[in-house]
């Protein structure tokens, strides 16, 4: 009697092989599609370290060319090719136009080895952001993957189930 309530046994496989079928679909379209989001995710932030890196290291560079404009500057007027050196070293470093090293410019090098800085740092502070802002999407996008893997399983082994209940009627039904 329980014999008639159930469909033939061809379309529970027929409906196990579609549910198998839509998991690997799943796991290698869109599980894959998430991988690759993955990967470009993370290798953005690499980048975005990186950048920080070299900002941090022009921070320092304009801290050591500070320190030679101070060395250089205190005590005796300093030797004309030294001061056009110098010059020369910082307009390097600077967006603005370096005035002549003396004494007397000091405040205004200074406030321009700052600005520079400042500006290195505003970077450093962008880019770490914009890596924080990853972080988040990357936990997004692994979160989604983590569901989207359990659905797959969850479709093989129903699908399996349901071809296996084929196997399982025969061997429940009397010879």
């Amino acid at each position: 009697m329980t014999r008639a309530l159930l469909p033939p046994a061809w379309v529970m496989v027929s409906i196990g092989l579609i549910l198998n079928v839509m998991a690997i679909v799943l796991s290698s379209q869109v599980l894959d599609k998430m991988s690759s989001d993955i990967a470009l995710i993370q290798e953005r932030k690499e980048a975005n370290l990186y950048s920080m890196q070299l900002a941090w290291n022009q921070v320092e560079t304009l801290e050591r060319k500070r320190e030679a404009l101070l060395l250089h500057l205190d005590g005796a007027d300093i030797d004309s090719e030294i001061a056009d050196m110098l010059r020369g070293q910082l307009s390097q470093w600077v967006t603005s136009s370096v005035p002549p090293i003396h004494r007397k410019h000091l405040p205004e090098l200074m406030a321009m080895i700052n600005s520079a800085q400042d500006t290195q740092r505003d970077l450093i502070d962008g880019l770490y952001l914009d890596n924080l802002e990853l972080s988040e999407t990357l936990a997004s996008v692994e979160e989604d993957m983590a569901y989207y893997k359990n659905i797959a399983v969850f479709l093989q082994i129903l699908g399996l189930a349901l071809i296996l209940a084929r196997d399982l009627s025969r061997r429940s039904l009397p010879n």
